[in-house]
């Protein structure tokens, strides 16, 4: 049986404000050690992604100009946690992705609260624990 997104999402969401500097949103990404942040308008309301692919194409055109909503994907791709991990990769491989998101919906506006990485179902089909890395010991007896 196929597990649920459940099994693997990670609690939380990095989030930049949507005038965040691109510099400011590789910080977010090294220090949260994730592919894609939220964008977040003045309300509070995720408004889109910005994914490390769109830094990388950014990175050719004044970048230091740019701005989170320059930049940003409009289109959040979520998934509800009862849906399978299975479900979870097609939409990834469908829309060309990295990543899809659970929200947690308040009126009129999403909230992010979680996140399926192409990794973690890596990890899963590895049988790694969802969300955190081999230790050291475990990364010699891999050896």
């Amino acid at each position: 049986m196929d597990k649920l997104v459940r099994d693997i999402m990670k609690i939380g969401v990095p989030t930049c404000d949507v005038n965040a500097k691109l510099d400011e949103i590789a910080k977010i990404m090294m220090r949260d050690g994730t592919d894609a942040v939220i964008v977040m308008d003045e309300e509070d309301g995720a408004i889109g992604v910005v994914s490390q692919s769109d830094l990388v194409r950014a990175y050719t055109r004044n970048w230091q100009l740019l701005t989170a909503k320059k930049i940003m994907t409009e289109k959040i791709l979520c998934v509800d946690p009862t849906s399978s991990i299975t479900a979870a990769a097609n939409m990834m491989q469908d829309e060309k992705v990295h990543q899809v998101f659970i929200m947690h919906e308040h009126p009129g506006t999403g909230k992010p609260s979680a996140i399926v990485t192409m990794r973690a179902i890596v990890r899963e089909m590895a049988g790694l624990p969802a969300d955190r890395p081999l230790s050291p010991m475990q990364k010699a007896r891999k050896k």
